[in-house]
């Protein structure tokens, strides 16, 4: 059981805001600073002698998240964001002419333009439109069949879909296909199993609260070796396969290290669940108005995305009156977690419905 108010004392902004915007960028907790400090005040502090206690870091927050994500820890590495680690993956990897690779229309602009670097080498790029929710994960099922590379975000980036990686990572070995994720809008905030996909990438500073310049990268053993890496360095020289060529973000590590044990101490299930219990008391108020929800009900994480007739008037009201969620291609995405409550939501929907409803007279 949560300790809701003991949880909110570590995250002092509550108090200044209603904040449903954890999809753009998590809050800090209060002890995060001190532990990225802890890099430059006893590991940098003492230079080279240092290096066992900064090299010895990656490997305990490998282990961390290889628990998080049903993977191996040597699986992972870590990039600076989720572009980046998506970019170092689609450079890296063999392409024949005429290679079918397979994404949503709607796919975020990061997996969009890592994709076309396989265009440039060679690969055919299908974009698929999506016309129903419900059926994201069955559309891109059927797009896979025949293709080489498949490409997509595990939550949808603006309309809160989650996609069945599980389902979809099946077809794409039967097809033999290599499947690309983005994790960024799943990792923290819903169970990640990454150990049908052949690449996952994702990123700290959402659901994971741990800041900017740092990124996972999962590559699995049956993509590993078809690697070429574009960008060599000390750590890299060839033949290496791995994608990492120099130093890590050591202070984004240390950072990540303590978030990960304080969310653990929480523990993963109840965050997963309240998370989802917060975001399910946004929908009967919603829904018994009269405006419609994009995001499929069994097929949510953390985002719910709601239809507006002028999104970013409506979100500029909110902020106006200290409700913090976002604009989204024509929706409302709002992104509860853990750290808010039940009452802000009750207070954001009496807010939402009634400006609203100003808004459309």
């Amino acid at each position: 059981m949560i300790n809701i108010a003991e949880v909110r004392r570590q995250f002092p902004y509550l108090e200044e805001t209603i904040y449903l915007n954890t999809a753009a960028c998590g809050l800090s907790w209060s002890g995060q600073g001190k532990a990225a400090a802890a890099f430059y005040d006893q590991m940098m502090a003492r230079g080279y002698d240092g290096r066992d206690d900064w090299r010895s870091l990656s490997a305990k927050v490998q282990q961390h998240l290889a628990s998080l994500m049903a993977v191996e820890p040597d699986e992972i590495s870590f990039v600076g964001s989720t572009t980046e680690g998506l970019n170092l993956v689609t450079a890296a990897l063999s392409v024949s002419a005429g290679d079918r690779v397979v994404l949503a229309q709607d796919e975020f602009p990061s997996m969009q333009a890592a994709v076309r670097t396989l265009e440039r080498k060679g690969a055919k790029v299908c974009l698929i439109p999506i016309s129903d929710e419900e059926r994201r994960t069955e559309t891109l099922c059927d797009a896979a069949r025949g293709a080489r590379f498949v490409g997509t975000s595990h939550v949808q980036w603006h309309t809160g879909t989650k996609v069945d990686i599980q389902r979809l990572g099946e077809v794409c070995r039967t097809e033999g296909a290599i499947l690309i994720v983005d994790g960024v809008q799943a990792l923290g905030v819903t169970p990640v199993n990454a150990s049908g996909c052949d690449v996952y990438a994702a990123s700290v500073f959402k659901w994971l609260l741990s800041g900017f310049g740092l990124g996972i990268l999962v590559v699995r053993s049956t993509v590993r070796n078809d690697l070429t890496p574009c960008l060599r360095g000390y750590f890299n020289p060839p033949p290496s396969k791995d994608l990492r060529y120099g130093h890590l973000n050591y202070p984004g590590l240390c950072a990540l290290k303590a978030t990960l044990t304080f969310l653990e101490n929480i523990g993963w299930r109840t965050i997963f669940e309240r998370t989802a219990v917060l975001r399910q008391r946004l929908v009967a108020p919603i829904t018994d108005a009269g405006v419609e929800i994009v995001t499929p009900p069994g097929a949510a994480a953390g985002i719910l995305a709601v239809r507006a007739p002028d999104p970013l008037k409506l979100v500029n009201a909110l902020n106006q009156r200290g409700v913090r969620v976002e604009a989204r291609e024509g929706l409302i995405r709002v992104s509860p977690h853990f750290y808010n409550t039940e009452d802000e939501i009750d207070r954001f929907c009496d807010l939402f419905l009634h400006l609203n409803c100003r808004l459309q007279l």
